[in-house]
């Protein structure tokens, strides 16, 4: 009889604590979409597109040398400023990440359709890394997704410090 009336408050406990895990992974999937949306808009500030926003960008490609964007309607748009985009690392066709510039500064924007992130997102964006040192120091890199201070940012291309420039050479960084 005891038995019973364990097992009866139990069964309460347990839908009280997957409500409460219901909630919570609800309320991590709506702080990603936001931290998410506020990348994009760093994106769309500081290497706006010539067209649309990256808000609304289902994927990144590198046609010859240039970056472009596609959208849901199949159109497409290259950054305003095309001297921006500098590097990738996978395929042009489906990089893993990009390797843009700005003022002498590097963000690297890592791609995973597959990723803990970038599975929530259309463009399968998994990060936005900031470059935070300046040349001759060492590198230190800011995750705007993880909210995180990275020693280096060499997660996407496999530990690899080395890039493809868009004209197809190596591209370091300093």
């Amino acid at each position: 009889m005891h038995m019973t009336a364990t097992n009866s408050h139990e069964q309460p406990l347990d839908q009280i604590i997957r409500q409460q895990m219901n909630a919570i992974s609800a309320l991590n999937d709506s702080h990603l979409k936001q931290v998410l949306n506020y990348s994009k808009g760093f994106l769309d500030k500081v290497f706006p597109l010539a067209q649309g926003s990256h808000q609304d960008v289902k994927s990144y490609v590198v046609y010859y040398q240039h970056l472009l964007a596609f959208f849901a309607d199949g159109s497409n748009s290259g950054l305003a400023n095309p001297t921006q985009f500098v590097a990738l690392c996978g395929s042009k066709e489906k990089p893993q990440s990009l390797l843009l510039c700005n003022a002498g500064r590097h963000i690297e924007l890592v791609i995973s359709k597959q990723g803990e992130h970038g599975a929530h997102d259309c463009a399968g964006i998994e990060d936005v890394l900031l470059e935070l040192s300046t040349p001759g120091q060492q590198q230190r890199w800011f995750s705007m997704i993880r909210g995180q201070l990275q020693q280096d940012a060499m997660t996407s291309c496999q530990g690899r410090a080395c890039y493809t420039a868009k004209d197809g050479s190596d591209y370091h960084l300093a």
